[in-house]
């Protein structure tokens, strides 16, 4: 039989090396290829970032072309001279519809249209309750034009737009019908939502294409002076420069039914002066498209992942999650996962959009948004691992966040299959070298799983372990100085477990069983403050004199007689002896778990106290006698020694509960205003009076007499 020793033995060094070759280069070629997929992916992401920016940039920068083009269209400013003329006089027709109270009556066209149309439609969608009286007008022209144009109007809801001439014969219809069918097709071919004409001089909005709940209205007075079209329009309004314009970016916008929308202006100059302000409301749906591409994100070389949206220095979004769109359920369930509230869910349920809803505050945004142009692997705004390529757009004074991702699941998944190769090749490289080495390999191998095994099953406490000694060479030495080492931890175990039984007692003795945990798990200090508690002290009167003559073990035999009967019932109370000292005895409820009725519970002790004390002068025949005083209120309590440990408590509170017993009756419990209150009225109580208190003056104090459900 041959005897293998360590040198021998390291003929298996030659199979470790083939694996670990074998693994390195597939390691090695695994990274590289990830490191080259990774550059490609992110070099086709940046690519379709950069088509987004340059197409995002062309519309912004077409927006702003045809708002200054066409407020500076001499059909514009006859049309917004004209309106502004007609809008003033329109109400002088009010007494063709019966008169103004007669509109606005409850019951009328108008009332029902916000009662039943607009404001179902807008709390459907925000789920909030709104009054119809913060929307329904009140000037005559707004009134008179509402009735004609929204109320009146027979188109459903959402179409009002189709409604061209009302047919009253007014300057404002006739003004209307002349102008309406060319700003409605110009709204449609450039996509915008809406087109506002504002008088610059009035604030009211003296026209508008879609005839929604701002149409009339006044920017500076009316229900929407704090909404964002407001804010363009002032900004435009104080504009020196015609070409000028005005940006305001989304905000839920109550008039289209809470969505939230964006809005651009530019002043109506006629001449030398500024008549008006034209206002396009942004189309949400153009912006989406340019940002999913309608939609085609795999056409746009974004896969099954991949997605470019905007972020706004608020860190939320300016266009539609592709998630949202593709799989509302899997996105939803996403972003309760990541503590989304259910209310923000709802809300991107009932609008169908996440933008002003979804936060995005990643590296991604984080650097675009200050200026920074680059690439990463970030965990994005629904807690996935992606390829990021972001850069800022900038419009006017803004800066939005273009961000285009793909998830890394996605983009690696050539790699995983890479590495599956790499893996499977290395598998039958290694299953090659176990054949060749096998026989080898079993002598060499058995008393090391031998050992490994008995190291495991020693981890897992086994102590009654002894392997046979099978060599003489290395391993059974090795083998040797474990069973020795099995006895010495079997030894050692031992003295420790019975040096932390008698440590776990010693401690509960000193402290409080939750105050001994934490000390045991690792806290040094451990100090906490109570916001209220009740604290008791008592001293037995006249004891010094009592004691003095007496054998020592005779005092202590009383002491701990009676004081132990105290410690029995405070126990049962769950009341936390602090300390005695002498013959006096301080305790409390309340902490360090606590307790609501720590005021009540004290009040038992104490009277359980006095009890205890007149079967204990039974018993001995003593006639000792035992002054009690009880106060509560706020306490802080804590460890205190390194070496020698006591858990004590400090405070005005614990020093006005030692006024109240110094300065109590014998036999009588003493009890503060304080504790009388918290009380409410639960134990029947005598006043004692107002009585001098070191430190706190005159106080008025009580003494405790039984529950009030005890019978007399």
């Amino acid at each position: 039989m041959i005897t293998w020793n360590i040198k021998a033995k390291v003929m298996v060094f030659i199979f470790t090396v083939c694996v670990a070759v074998s693994c390195v280069t597939g390691l090695i070629s695994y990274i590289s290829s990830k490191n080259a997929l990774q550059e490609l992916a992110l070099t086709k992401l940046t690519a379709v970032r950069s088509a987004k920016s340059s197409e995002m940039n062309i519309y912004l920068q077409n927006v702003k072309a045809e708002i200054q083009t066409l407020s500076e269209n001499r059909m514009t400013i006859e049309a917004m001279r004209d309106f502004k003329n007609t809008f003033e006089t329109s109400s002088l027709h009010l007494s063709d519809l019966g008169g103004l109270e007669t509109l606005k009556k409850t019951g009328g066209l108008l009332n029902d249209y916000y009662l039943k149309d607009f404001i179902p439609a807008l709390e459907k969608r925000t789920r909030r309750s709104y009054e119809a009286k913060l929307f329904l007008p009140t000037t005559p022209q707004a009134v008179y034009l509402q009735h004609l144009y929204i109320a009146a109007n027979p188109s459903p809801l959402g179409q009002k737009v189709k409604l061209v001439d009302p047919g009253d014969a007014s300057e404002y219809s006739r003004v209307h019908k002349k102008y309406h069918k060319i700003l409605e097709s110009y709204r449609k071919k450039f996509e915008f939502y809406d087109i506002f004409l504002v008088d610059s001089e009035t604030n009211d909005i003296v026209y508008s294409v879609f005839k929604e709940a701002d149409f009339a209205t006044n920017l500076s007075s009316g229900p929407f002076r704090e909404a964002n079209i407001a804010k363009a329009f002032n900004s435009a309004n104080v504009l020196e420069d015609p070409n000028g314009v005005a940006f305001t970016d989304f905000q839920y916008y109550e008039p289209s039914y809470g969505s939230p929308e964006a809005f651009i202006a530019s002043p109506i100059f006629d001449g030398e002066k500024r008549i008006g302000v034209l206002i396009f409301q942004l189309s949400v749906e153009k912006i989406n498209a340019i940002m999913t591409g309608g939609g085609s994100w795999q056409e746009d070389g974004l896969g099954l992942s991949g997605e470019t949206y905007l972020v706004a220095p608020d860190f939320h979004m300016r266009s539609v999650s592709r998630f949202l769109t593709e799989d509302p359920p899997g996105y939803f369930d996403a972003l309760r996962k990541l503590g989304y509230q259910n209310e923000k869910i709802e809300d991107m349920r009932n609008f169908g959009t996440s933008i002003l809803l979804q936060e995005v505050r990643t590296n991604a945004s984080i650097q675009a948004l200050e200026g920074i142009t680059g690439t990463d692997v970030i965990e994005d705004y629904r807690g996935v691992s992606v390829l990021s390529s972001y850069e800022p757009i900038r419009f006017g004074d803004h800066t939005w966040a273009l961000i285009s991702e793909i998830d890394t699941a996605e983009a690696f998944a050539p790699v995983v299959a890479l590495g599956w190769a790499l893996g499977l090749s290395s598998v039958l490289i290694a299953m090659v070298l176990v054949a060749v080495s096998a026989v080898g390999a079993e002598r060499i191998t058995a008393p090391i799983k031998t050992l490994a095994d008995a190291t495991d099953r020693l981890g897992k406490g086994d102590r009654d372990l002894e392997l046979p000694v099978t060599s003489q060479d290395e391993l059974g030495h090795l083998t040797q100085n474990f069973n020795e080492m099995v006895v010495n931890l079997r030894t050692q175990r031992q003295v420790i477990e019975q040096k932390n039984s008698e440590n776990a007692k010693l401690l509960l003795n000193i402290l409080p069983e939750p105050i001994a945990e934490r000390l045991k798990s690792g806290e040094s200090q451990i100090a906490d403050a109570f916001p209220s508690a009740s604290v008791i002290f008592t001293d037995l009167v006249g004891f010094t004199a009592w004691s003095q003559g007496r054998p020592p073990m005779e005092v202590l035999s009383m002491l701990d007689e009676l004081f132990g009967s105290f410690d029995e019932f405070a126990t049962t109370l769950e009341v936390e002896k602090i300390k005695t000292i002498g013959d006096a005895y301080m305790a409390v409820c309340g902490l360090p778990t606590p307790n609501e009725d720590h005021a009540r519970v004290m009040a038992s002790l104490a009277l359980g106290v006095l009890q205890r004390l007149d079967d204990f002068n039974q018993r001995k025949g003593t006639n000792l006698k035992m002054r009690v005083g009880l106060h509560c209120g706020p306490v802080v309590a804590g460890v205190i020694g390194t070496s020698k440990f006591i858990y004590d408590l400090w405070g005005e509170t614990v020093n006005m509960a030692s006024r109240m017993e110094s300065t109590g009756v014998p036999n009588e419990i003493q009890i503060s205003q304080a504790f009388y209150d918290a009380l409410e009225g639960a134990y029947e109580t005598v006043l004692r009076g107002e009585i001098e208190v070191k430190g706190a003056g005159k106080m008025k104090t009580y003494l405790l007499q039984h529950p009030v459900d005890d019978v007399v």
